[in-house]
């Protein structure tokens, strides 16, 4: 399992402080626990493959979350979860018994 992961501006960033990672097309911006932003020329599905060994979860087909950095969920009604930044990472229908079995 990979402990700590490269990104621009920072040299070994480790993989506990990555929050979220949200894909806009062949961009990621990576979410960190400092409240940082950082984008990089990455697509989501190849930060998937590179941390799969880590408590990550493809929530949405734009989101892939840090499960360790989640402080709640909402599988009423809207179906979100939320971020220890606040943030509310929406679920995919398709995605959303399997991020159900990670909580229950």
């Amino acid at each position: 399992m990979k402990k700590d992961i490269k990104l621009p501006s920072i040299d070994q960033c480790p993989v506990d402080d990555i929050v979220f990672i949200e894909g806009k097309g062949n961009y990621s911006i990576v979410f960190l626990k400092n409240k940082k932003q950082i984008t990089i020329a990455k697509t989501l599905k190849k930060f998937e493959s590179q941390l799969r060994m880590n408590p990550f979860l493809r929530a949405h087909k734009s989101y892939l979350v840090n499960r360790e950095n989640i402080s709640g969920q909402n599988f009423e009604g809207t179906n979100t979860l939320t971020t220890i930044l606040g943030n509310e990472i929406p679920i995919s229908r398709r995605k959303l018994d399997l991020v159900k079995k990670h909580f229950a």
